[in-house]
């Protein structure tokens, strides 16, 4: 175990300066960079981060998600590949969800890169992979249902994938008839989507979700760094306000294993009581409930370590 932690963290050094390289000139990772500040096994302080984060709060709303490449032959679900072409690589593995998938993708694709995975895409903005009707505008909530059932139907024509893993907002609201309880109705549809998936996939893991932010967060953390107050303990807001419960998440516990399984990392988010915005020198947060690139991609070793945890 230990030996593998080494692997991981050096892994994290290697990769994270990966996603800004367009944009940045790739520098060495710092010591105690991000989520490697939180790592239970060995959680560490750098000094020199305690009033600084990248990507700064004026760049984070326009970074990028970690790149994904179209495969231009698809049109419902629409699918991109990332980590590795499919040639050489150990099997394909679909990530899938709404745009909380594509922000995920950074984490993920440490992942795959170190497992040699042809990784695919399939996310659908503001769409859940769940079955319940969305309380969105009719035409939106009938095109998430059409984008779930031509996901299954998809995976039912790719019988090569035997992993897929599953992310997406904690936070996207169902209708729910008078009496039904809404979180019990999120539940049943990601029941019904999940294993609605074809026998070939073997494994699903479903990834809980991000805490949210604030609308203000960009603004607290700057003023934080321009009073020079240490940005570990700077914006933080208590964890049971902005981790409600994953109605994914539940659903996998209640389908069970070895199939369902669950990924969960919010305590590199948050402690015991608060979730904090800016974690090792790293920006958590693009947006309210958006990673960035940075900290996803400082997160992907805990990610690989989750991963190989549940297929001991």
């Amino acid at each position: 175990m230990a030996a593998r932690r080494v692997l991981l963290l050096i892994l994290a050094a290697a990769l994270l300066v990966a996603p800004a390289a367009a944009t940045h000139a790739a520098t060495k990772t710092p010591a105690c960079f991000g989520a490697a500040s939180r790592d239970p096994a060995a959680p560490c302080h750098n000094p020199a981060l305690d009033h600084s984060v990248k990507p700064s709060p004026s760049w984070a709303p326009l970074e990028l998600n970690s790149p994904c490449h179209p495969l231009t032959f698809t049109h419902v679900p629409r699918v991109c590949w990332f980590a590795h072409r499919k040639q050489g690589s150990s099997q394909t593995v679909a990530l899938v969800g709404d745009s909380h998938a594509s922000s995920w993708r950074s984490a993920v694709a440490v992942l795959a890169r170190a497992q040699r995975w042809h990784a695919l895409t399939l996310r659908r903005s503001s769409c859940p992979f769940n079955e319940a009707r969305r309380n969105s505008p009719p035409k939106e909530s009938a095109s998430c249902e059409q984008w779930v059932q031509a996901t299954i139907r998809w995976f039912g024509k790719h019988p090569e994938i035997h992993t897929v893993i599953v992310t997406g907002s904690a936070y996207a609201g169902v209708v729910a008839r008078s009496g039904q309880d809404p979180h019990a109705v999120a539940v049943q549809g990601y029941r019904e989507a999940l294993a609605a998936l074809p026998p070939s996939v073997q494994r699903v893991i479903v990834v809980r979700d991000t805490p949210r932010s604030s609308v203000n967060m960009f603004d607290c953390v700057t003023s934080a760094m321009k009073a020079r107050q240490p940005l570990a303990d700077a914006c933080t807001l208590p964890r049971a306000d902005v981790l409600p419960p994953d109605p994914g998440v539940e659903a996998a516990q209640q389908l069970g294993p070895p199939r369902f399984q669950v990924i969960d990392l919010s305590d590199y988010f948050c402690d015991v009581d608060r979730c904090h915005p800016v974690v090792g020198g790293a920006l958590v947060y693009k947006d309210i409930s958006h990673m960035t690139t940075v900290f996803g991609t400082s997160l992907g070793p805990y990610l690989t370590s989750a991963y190989l945890d549940l297929t001991q």
